[in-house]
C-alpha cells in the first residue's frame, strides 16, 4: 500500500507501509527453566520478527539470555556476540564468541515489582549471507529495586551467516522464569 506524508517544510515522502501480524500471545503462569518460541512462529514466512517479553525471575540477580534454534536444535556453541550500554552510563557490556546473547547490564531483581521488559527485532532470520541479528531495548528493576534500561545488539558471528534461524529460547542466567508473557509478531514487508 502506498503512503504519502507531508513532512515539515512541505516535502513529500512516498513509500510502502510495513505492518505486524500477531503470531503468538502467551502467558507464562508457572515457573519454567526457559521459554522456547518454536518454528511454528519463527520460520520462513517472515524474514523479520518482533519479540516483546515481560519476565519475572524466580530468584534474585540473574541476567536475561537468549539462544537461537537452527534446524530445530538450540545452538549452544560459542557462536554469539552481544553489546549493550545502560542509560546511566554504567559502562558497556560486550562479548564475542559466547554461548548466549545477553539483554541487560545489571542483575535483575525478583522482589515484588521487579522484572524485565524487553522489545527486540529479529533480523535476517532466513538469510544465508547476512548473519542473524537481534536488536532491542530492555527496562528492568535490578536487585536494589532501582529502574534501569539499555539498548542492546546481539547476533550470530559472521562465520555463522549461513545459519537459518527457526526459533528462539529466552532464559535467565540462573534460576527459573517465575512468570510473564511473550508476544511474537511477524513483520510484513
Amino acid at each position: 500500500m502506498a503512503l504519502t506524508k507531508v513532512l515539515d517544510g512541505g516535502t513529500d515522502f512516498t513509500g510502502t507501509t510495513t505492518s505486524m501480524k500477531l503470531l503468538l500471545n502467551a502467558t507464562i503462569s508457572s515457573a519454567v527453566s526457559e521459554y522456547d518460541i518454536s518454528s511454528t512462529y519463527i520460520n520462513s514466512t517472515y524474514n523479520t520478527y518482533r519479540i516483546v517479553a515481560n519476565l519475572i525471575p524466580a530468584t534474585d540477580g540473574p541476567d536475561l539470555y537468549s539462544r537461537v534454534f537452527v534446524g530445530g536444535s538450540v545452538q549452544t556453541g560459542s557462536i554469539y556476540g552481544y553489546e549493550g550500554f545502560p542509560m546511566d552510563g554504567g559502562g558497556v557490556y560486550t562479548a564475542d564468541s559466547t554461548t548466549f546473547m545477553r539483554h541487560n547490564r545489571y542483575a535483575i531483581g525478583s522482589a515484588s515489582g521487579e522484572a524485565i521488559s524487553m522489545e527486540g527485532t529479529l533480523m535476517s532470520v532466513n538469510s544465508t549471507t547476512i548473519p542473524f541479528s537481534f536488536v532491542g531495548l530492555s527496562h528492568y528493576n535490578y536487585t536494589s529495586a532501582l529502574p534501569s534500561g539499555n539498548p542492546w545488539t546481539c547476533g550470530l558471528k559472521a562465520s555463522n551467516a549461513s545459519d537459518v534461524v527457526n526459533g528462539l529460547r529466552l532464559y535467565f542466567s540462573s534460576g527459573n522464569i517465575e512468570s510473564g508473557n511473550v508476544q511474537v509478531y511477524g513483520i510484513v514487508e
